[in-house]
């Protein structure tokens, strides 16, 4: 193997740190939006089950 191979392969700590920071900050964006419609949803769901005897009494 040639010189130029073996330096190309060495990842230093500062590249992987380069790439795994944003990739990370990425998925958790991704996984606190997805969470925040989740909650969103089971919320509206919870107060949509809890007023709808109410709906036939004519108080809505």
């Amino acid at each position: 193997m040639s010189k130029n191979n073996i330096q190309k392969k060495n990842i230093t700590s500062i590249d992987f740190i380069r790439t795994a920071v944003p990739i990370s900050v990425a998925l958790a964006l991704i996984f606190s939006a997805a969470g925040f419609i989740v909650y969103k949803l089971v919320s509206e769901y919870n107060y949509n089950e809890r007023w709808k005897d109410y709906d036939e009494c004519g108080l809505s």
